[in-house]
């Protein structure tokens, strides 16, 4: 093969990979979470790891560690229910789906809405503190929460302005 003809099969093959992409909706916003939404809340979601785990503990149960795997889930999970407040995905498949299917799974959503979010420690606790709170009051959230067969966890938080202040969604995936 000349060198010509492998430079047009690869611009051949490179379109056909854009072009199945853009088709199957796999080449969207939804797989990498916006830089400005992890700036305003890292903190937040090591807070709410740290509830997580004194929870956990509280119940005999070993802490949850972070897996960048989950993380990169609950990265595309957030964005998608930003987007749209479901377990289910854009493509239909429930969230976990995205979870080797040999493991245990679980998805935890959560959202608040503050009219003056800047992303400060305060606003950070505060969000953390309220959306924990939910997920405790939730009995399936809760469940998930202290599972004792999870031992991984991913949290990811999207943050979209609205006409009412800045919505916080967070993913958090469980697994083992």
């Amino acid at each position: 093969m000349t060198k010509h003809a492998f430079k047009n099969l690869l611009a051949l093959f490179f379109t056909f990979v854009l072009v199945s992409c853009a088709i199957l909706g796999m080449f969207s916003p939804v797989i990498f979470a916006g830089r400005d939404s992890r700036l305003k809340t890292t903190q937040m979601n090591d807070r709410l790891l740290a509830e997580i785990n004194d929870l956990r503990a509280s119940k005999g149960l070993k802490a949850l560690v972070i897996d960048s795997k989950l993380n990169t889930i609950a990265d595309t999970r957030s964005t998608e229910a930003a987007e749209k407040w479901s377990h289910e995905r854009p493509n239909g498949e429930q969230g976990t789906e995205l979870i080797d299917p040999t493991l245990w799974r679980g998805e935890n959503l959560s959202s608040v809405t503050y009219p003056n979010y800047d992303g400060s420690t305060k606003n950070q606790e505060k969000a953390a503190d309220t959306m924990f709170d939910n997920l405790v009051a939730s009995p399936a959230h809760y469940d998930n929460m202290v599972f004792d067969k999870f031992t991984k966890i991913g949290i990811s938080s999207e943050l979209t302005e609205t006409s009412k202040g800045t919505k916080i969604t967070v993913a958090y995936m469980f697994s083992n």
